[in-house]
């Protein structure tokens, strides 16, 4: 009896925690959603009503709800993702993906916008044959948004490395920046749903997208290790498992 009542508190107490939880998060997706709603039906209303008329405030009311819908769209679309990835019957196309050439495409893609920012990103890799198992496209999608991130929190100027490690035991796959880095207070709460830091940097980020990396590494058990120093810059580490193309996987 005394069993019985143990495990129908724990599940009592597990049915408040998953309550809290969705509780908090569409809490959290109503208040990310309201922002740029408000903005966009106030700027609507002042140029419907006529209150707003001079062909430059015109212009600006229009880029200003541009950027608002630009926003939207994006928070809808990651959303929509992580609750693909929490869904344990949403499947992955896995199959042998070599790291190296996933690294060196997610360089590729991103280097426009650290150019824009003035921030070089410098690719190493030491020895070969970086294969595992994985879905590439999710992968891609996991270390572009750790890229971006380091990019965005980047001093102009600055630099960003990827580095591509093989050991006997693991694949790792580093992304340093020097930038304003992470406060302890924030570290434990990086891969949290909507949790994210309130600065200039980051003013269109949505808060979901390292709770979104954090899905796709867990679904390919892969680790994350992550270390900043605050005006130092932020390191993060992803170990893969290896595989030998003869032996299969260890």
């Amino acid at each position: 009896m005394d069993d019985m009542a143990d495990k129908l508190e724990e599940a009592s107490q597990e049915r408040i925690k998953l309550y809290k939880l969705r509780r908090d998060y569409v809490a959290n997706i109503s208040h990310e959603l309201r922002t740029p709603v408000t903005v966009i039906r106030g700027s609507l209303e002042a140029l419907c009503d006529g209150v707003v008329s001079d062909s430059e405030k015109v212009a600006e009311y229009n880029k200003q709800m541009l950027t608002e819908s630009i926003y939207l769209e994006r928070l809808v679309s990651d959303i929509l993702d992580l609750a693909r990835l929490q869904n344990l019957d949403f499947t992955f196309e896995i199959d042998e993906v070599d790291l190296k050439d996933v690294a060196e495409d997610v360089v590729r893609c991103m280097r426009h916008i650290a150019e824009q920012k003035t921030v070089s990103l410098v690719f190493t890799h030491d020895g070969d044959d970086f294969f595992t198992m994985g879905d590439y496209a999710r992968l891609r999608q996991m270390l572009i948004i750790v890229l971006d991130n380091a990019i965005k929190f980047s001093p102009e100027g600055g630099t960003v490395g990827v580095r591509l490690l093989k050991s006997e035991t693991d694949t790792q796959i580093c992304i340093q920046d020097n930038g304003c880095g992470i406060s302890p207070d924030d570290l434990p709460n990086i891969f949290e749903r909507f949790y994210k830091q309130r600065s200039d940097e980051n003013k269109t980020g949505t808060g979901l997208g390292l709770a979104i990396a954090k899905q796709i590494a867990d679904r390919h058990m892969v680790t994350v290790d992550v270390t900043s120093s605050q005006s130092i810059g932020t390191k993060f580490v992803f170990s893969f498992h290896s595989i030998d193309r003869n032996r299969g996987q260890r």
